[in-house]
């Protein structure tokens, strides 16, 4: 009797596709003699960035800080209490010349006397203004009364932190700014980032240019000065952070909600915000060249050199 003994090939190979070669690949592809691997690995969260469940070894969750990373290159939001009101505002690219005016909305009303503004991947914001508004009617109907800005914030800033554990969901990548105002606990200002953290402010902002608006609002002291002379400064921030990206033209959604409205959220008519827009960019340009201007005086040195020669 004769046996024909064949060989076969091994099963973990490069060109072949088993449970044995998935973990022959990734034993060749770890041993780079360069380390590309682990500094892909490095850069990725080292590996603890693949469910949102999961911490790294120096207490963070990747995902939410790239969720949060999201808000930090969209656009700047802005949200500052003044004397007799709250502001809000933020500044819109115009993505093309054939989009509508005013049909990509940053600024929305959730009830008579509550306003908010969100930034961040713009789905997820109006996914959770539409769960304010369910709140809100809940609220309504469970106890009579209009919900209190603190307790919707609270509850929103809950909703949004019950997505930054599951492994099926995700944080969401936005941040919002609620303006409440009423003539019980007077005006309120809340900020909730993407990992569900809710702060009451004075002044806040997220986005791009938020630590220019941050510093803005400290020199400014919004709550010695009324709303309709917020608005102009408000506008002025909105611009000053813009000011990186001069080349993109942009348009402003303000509102404001306070006694001039009767403790009813509002946004400010096109034709007005285009005013202030036009008046804050002529501001700007006149502090630039005052502060150019003392540089090339005719009292200065190196002036008097130059006509000498």
């Amino acid at each position: 009797v004769f046996f024909l003994m064949i060989r076969r090939p091994p099963r973990s190979t490069l060109d072949r596709s088993s449970a044995a070669s998935d973990v022959y690949k990734r034993q060749v592809s770890t041993q780079s003699t360069w380390g590309f691997q682990e500094d892909i690995q490095s850069m990725a969260g080292s590996g603890y960035d693949y469910a949102v469940g999961m911490l790294s070894p120096e207490g963070k969750i990747y995902q939410i800080e790239y969720a949060i990373k999201a808000t930090e290159n969209s656009s700047t939001i802005i949200g500052m209490i003044c004397k007799d009101g709250v502001l809000l505002g933020t500044e819109k690219m115009i993505l093309s010349d054939m989009v509508v005016p005013g049909s990509d909305r940053r600024v929305f009303t959730i009830t008579k006397n509550i306003g908010m503004v969100i930034t961040g991947l713009i789905p997820d914001g109006r996914h959770l203004v539409e769960r304010a508004k369910e709140e809100s009617a809940s609220f309504l109907k469970q106890f009579g009364i209009t919900i209190p800005g603190k307790v919707l914030a609270d509850r929103l800033g809950q909703y949004m932190h019950f997505n930054t554990f599951p492994f099926s969901t995700r944080p969401y990548g936005c941040t919002v700014i609620i303006a409440s105002c009423d003539k019980i606990t007077g005006p309120g200002l809340y900020m909730i980032d993407s990992s569900g953290q809710c702060y009451g402010y004075y002044g806040c902002a997220a986005g791009k240019g938020r630590q220019t608006a941050r510093n803005e609002i400290e020199k400014l002291q919004p709550k010695n000065i009324t709303c309709k002379e917020g608005l102009f400064y408000l506008a002025k921030m909105l611009c000053k952070c813009h000011e990186e990206m001069k080349e993109k033209k942009f348009e402003l959604e303000l509102s404001m909600i306070g006694t001039d409205t009767n403790c009813e959220h509002s946004l400010v008519p096109k034709e007005i915000a285009k005013d202030l827009d036009a008046k804050a960019h002529e501001t700007l340009e006149k502090e630039a060249m005052a502060d150019v201007q003392p540089q090339i005086s005719p009292t200065s040195s190196h002036f008097h050199h130059q006509y000498l020669e």
